[in-house]
């Protein structure tokens, strides 16, 4: 009778893989887009506080 194969209890399972690290492009693509946002919402809070502040 052929031995099964058969892995030891002590050595723990990796059920989930590490997911991959990130791309830079990506990176930059998200800090670019974060920064452009942020711009924006600036603009349009100081648009919005000299139409509130005009006589």
């Amino acid at each position: 009778m052929p031995k099964k194969n058969r892995t030891p209890s002590t050595i723990p399972r990796q059920d989930h893989e590490v997911p991959a690290p990130v791309s830079w492009r990506r990176l930059i693509s998200v800090a670019l887009l974060t920064g452009a946002v942020r711009h924006l919402g600036t603009l349009l809070a100081g648009l919005a506080v000299t139409w509130w502040q005009h006589d």
